[in-house]
Order: C-alpha cells, then sequence, then structure tokens
C-alpha cells in the first residue's frame, strides 16, 4: 500500500483502544493504514493510525463520537 497521501490522525498507547477506532473506521469505509511501534515482544506498544488526507475530517469525527461513547 503507498501511503505517501497518508495523515497520522491519533496515536493510542493502549493497543485494544487502537484496534476499536480502526475497526470503527473501517466501518464507514475509511481507507486506515496502521502503524505499530514496539520494542518487545509483547503486543505493540504506540499505534499510529493513517489515513487518506482527503478522509481526514470524516476520520475524526467518527474517532471523536467513540471517544465520546
Amino acid at each position: 500500500m503507498n501511503t505517501d497521501n497518508f495523515v497520522t490522525i491519533r496515536t493510542y498507547h493502549d493497543h485494544i483502544l487502537g484496534e476499536l477506532m480502526i475497526s470503527a473506521l473501517h466501518s464507514a469505509g475509511i481507507q486506515v493504514f496502521k502503524f505499530e511501534e514496539s520494542h518487545s515482544m509483547l503486543p505493540t506498544e504506540n499505534i499510529e493510525i493513517k489515513v487518506p488526507v482527503t478522509e481526514v475530517d470524516a476520520a475524526l469525527e467518527i474517532i471523536e463520537a467513540q471517544e465520546n461513547l
């Protein structure tokens, strides 16, 4: 996947919360690129959620709605 036109909209330190947000974005039809940073064998420490520049506003609305539940 070419991620040149993708931007980071959120970084989560909670792996489960990050996956829930990615799932919500996928359900809304938004293309998502997940970048995971890990320095150990444990589940990833940070998850960066990246979306296409053209989808930033819609993605942020979805994430903010989910965070406020």
